[in-house]
């Protein structure tokens, strides 16, 4: 096979929409095309460590169909948040085999928000679970994450979409898959539920902070606003992924 242009994929923020990050790892991955730089938030950092540590999209599928969410995400409200985001994080532990972002074989970048300094903090080094557990600290649901003297959270309040790191790296092609943006109507957010109320106004945030108009290809795989904690849409939002990627992929491999 020929040289081809240096490939940069940026998995966006949404929760469980992140499932949709999935549908692209599948369809690379029968062209046996990896990326040579990956950068993710959120959902998208947690999906981006493992496709960075070489899982391959059809593993991560078959493991979402005997996965538990419910207890990844447990409930156990505190003054901090609704979710501790221990159990999520020992989940990124274990899949990463507590390895390091320096380590990988192909490069990754983690964003997270550094509540201290009211930035953004771009995770290169350490362990990959921790800052998948920083990044993916969404205000008010999961409890901040304290790690070296610093305060995190989700890394959508400075890019959901972080496709402005890629460039900095020298991604020649640059892909996002971006979570945040509805291709058909907007579904009203449910007024009588504090928990959607937060949720939507985090997802709102997102949209806002996002560079994903850097992208050559923007996958856009939702048809229709679902929850970021709505568990019950996951095999739903893989298959939005699936079909996105599949209209998508011949695209990418142009730019290639």
């Amino acid at each position: 096979m020929g040289t081809r242009k240096k490939l940069g994929i940026a998995f966006g923020g949404g929760g469980i929409r992140g499932m949709a990050h999935i549908g692209l790892m599948e369809e690379l991955d029968k062209r046996g095309i990896r990326p040579d730089i990956i950068s993710g938030t959120s959902i998208g950092s947690l999906m981006g460590a493992l496709y960075a540590c070489g899982y391959q999209g059809s593993f991560l599928a078959a493991l979402l169909e005997n996965l538990s969410l419910k207890q990844i995400m447990n409930i156990s409200p505190s003054t901090k948040g609704l979710i501790s985001g221990n159990n999520y994080a020992e989940f990124a532990r274990l899949l990463t085999k507590e390895r390091n972002i320096e380590d990988l074989p192909t490069p990754l970048r983690i964003i997270a928000t550094d509540l201290d300094r009211a930035e953004m903090t771009v995770f290169d080094h350490g362990p990959i679970w921790r800052a998948v557990h920083a990044s993916s600290a969404i205000p008010g649901v999961f409890a901040p994450v304290e790690y070296q003297n610093t305060l995190y959270v989700d890394g959508c309040l400075c890019d959901n979409c972080p496709c402005q790191i890629l460039r900095d790296m020298g991604a020649e092609v640059v892909v996002a898959v971006d979570l945040d943006t509805l291709k058909g109507k907007e579904t009203p957010v449910n007024r009588q539920n504090i928990i959607n109320i937060l949720q939507r106004s985090i997802d709102v945030m997102g949209k806002k902070n996002s560079s994903s108009h850097l992208a050559d290809v923007r996958l856009t795989p939702m048809k229709e606003y679902i929850s970021s904690l709505d568990l019950a849409k996951a095999d739903w939002a893989l298959e939005c992924g699936r079909r996105e990627a599949a209209e998508k992929i011949e695209q990418i491999m142009a730019l290639l």
